[in-house]
């Protein structure tokens, strides 16, 4: 496996690369936090439902987290590159391909485990995401949001960036785990039961073990797409 690094000099700010991280993941929680309170108030509901009032919604969040946040704290704050992130073109199409089969794994996973919390143990489904429908806006949404807000920023922050860090200071499997956590922690108010933090816990060491088995993000990010 490679530990592909994000070397750990002082970000364009004069903050240490691991502080601005952890800030970002705070911003993100907030972030969140802050759409699901507002769903509530537009709609009375944290479900978002199709539509073009939901569509626009969604183009904001998109706006602010995945270009402002991610793209600004990323790449203007933190001014790390494209490839240290782990967005690499050599091996494409095989990163694809993995991509896709994490994504099955990972559904054999996620579908059994979220129908036995909910119908068995009888407990309330994360909420705050674009609900799937057969209309033609619906899977849009739906594929907009798990791609390009999802997926676009947890595995940039995350994986991308945060990981490497932590690579170098603690070895591939302990960062692995620890970036895991805070992934799981930052769903705090979209997920309430417990359950689901372990859910999110465990996929996050699979996505971490993608990212950091050759340094591609194109795996991982492909995988929490389809499944996000």
């Amino acid at each position: 496996m490679t530990t592909d690094m994000v070397h750990t000099e002082r970000t364009r700010i004069g903050w240490h690369p691991i502080t601005l991280a952890l800030v970002l993941v705070v911003a993100l929680c907030l972030l969140r936090a802050g759409a699901i309170l507002l769903m509530r108030r537009l709609w009375g509901t944290v479900d978002l439902e199709p539509s073009p009032r939901g569509s626009l919604f969604l183009l904001a969040v998109f706006l602010v987290g995945s270009v402002g946040l991610i793209g600004g704290g990323l790449f203007g704050l933190a001014g790390v590159s494209w490839e240290r992130l782990g967005w690499r073109r050599d091996r494409l199409a095989r990163e694809i391909l993995r991509g896709f089969l994490a994504a099955i794994a990972l559904g054999a996973i996620v579908v059994p485990f979220a129908l036995v919390s909910v119908f068995v143990l009888g407990l309330k489904p994360p909420t705050g995401a674009a609900q799937p429908t057969l209309s033609l806006l619906g899977v849009a949404m739906s594929v907009f949001f798990g791609f390009f807000i999802a997926s676009w920023m947890e595995e940039n922050l995350f994986r991308g960036y945060l990981q490497p860090l932590l690579i170098e200071r603690w070895g591939l499997w302990r960062a692995i785990l620890a970036q895991a956590a805070l992934f799981s922690a930052a769903h705090i108010g979209y997920a309430q039961a417990w359950p689901f933090f372990l859910l999110y816990f465990l996929t996050g060491i699979i996505l971490g073990w993608l990212r950091g088995r050759n340094g591609s993000l194109v795996a991982p990010f492909i995988a929490h797409g389809l499944i996000g």
